[in-house]
């Protein structure tokens, strides 16, 4: 499972140009591997929750629901319940 789900991620921005006023929209995107997000243990906490409490519309508008309790399966491993506390670093 690890190796063969990933995780994408889009990081979109707007931006106004200041001479004509025209709107630039760009999309970056990230993928990982469910095994190299692992390696953050925090990541894998956190990913975990997310995946377990999802609402099932927004499974299947993923279009995760084949897949989505084997990845919820998974992840568990890394989650011991602890506390992660709040912001965005890995550790």
């Amino acid at each position: 499972v690890g190796d063969l789900i990933h995780l994408r991620v889009e990081l979109q921005s707007l931006f106004r140009l200041p001479r004509s006023n025209a709107i630039v929209f760009s999309i970056r995107c990230y993928l990982m591997s469910l095994k190299d997000i692992a390696t953050y243990p925090r990541w894998a906490k956190r990913l975990h929750r997310v995946q377990k409490t999802m609402h099932p519309d927004l499974i299947e508008y993923k279009g995760t629901t084949k897949y989505h309790p084997i990845v919820v399966q998974w992840l568990s491993q890394f989650d011991n319940g602890e506390d992660i506390g709040v912001g965005t670093h890995p550790e």
